[in-house]
């Protein structure tokens, strides 16, 4: 971790394809020098109906997002504060398809290099049940407040990739 930038991020969504769905919300935290310096949050106002399902898992609704920025407004923001950083997330190929995708539809760069915090704990905890991110952090004694909320899920995988790189180092 030493001598590089990273952005350990999570987001939500109105639902699981990214061609389809639409994000709701962004939570992101970046880590220099092993330690975190700046943090980026944002609601994103949809355009759709939050799913009730989605509502149900998230607490997101229709009323939190109703004024909140677009993803149009929001990426750019988003793509800015990662800049020239290795991006991290847990599950990244579900959290950078929606990025990319929309990156690709408003026609912005999206080149990062990506860590997977599901893969790290696979290797560094192989006897798990399994390797949700709400089982991660409970195995590792980490306390994860507003699970499915995009910042606590960020907090959460950022202190579960400082442990794994400790782990592995």
């Amino acid at each position: 971790m030493k001598n590089k930038t990273y952005v350990v991020f999570d987001i939500e969504t109105t639902g699981f394809s990214a061609s389809y769905h639409k994000i709701t919300e962004i939570g992101a935290v970046k880590i220099e020098d092993g330690v975190i310096t700046e943090e980026f949050h944002q609601l994103i106002d949809p355009g759709v109906p939050v799913p009730w399902r989605i509502t149900e898992i998230t607490g997101i609704t229709d009323e939190l997002l109703s004024g909140q920025p677009t993803i149009e407004e929001t990426l750019p923001l988003f793509l800015d504060f990662c800049s020239e950083c290795t991006l991290v997330a847990h599950n990244a190929s579900f959290d950078m398809s929606f990025i990319k995708h929309n990156a690709a539809a408003h026609d912005l760069e999206c080149y990062f290099e990506v860590v997977d915090t599901l893969s790290l704990a696979r290797r560094s905890f192989p006897r798990l049940e399994n390797h949700k991110l709400n089982t991660v952090a409970n195995h590792l004694g980490i306390e994860h407040k507003n699970h499915h909320r995009a910042m606590g899920d960020a907090r959460a995988t950022a202190q579960i990739f400082q442990r794994c790189c400790e782990l592995l180092s």
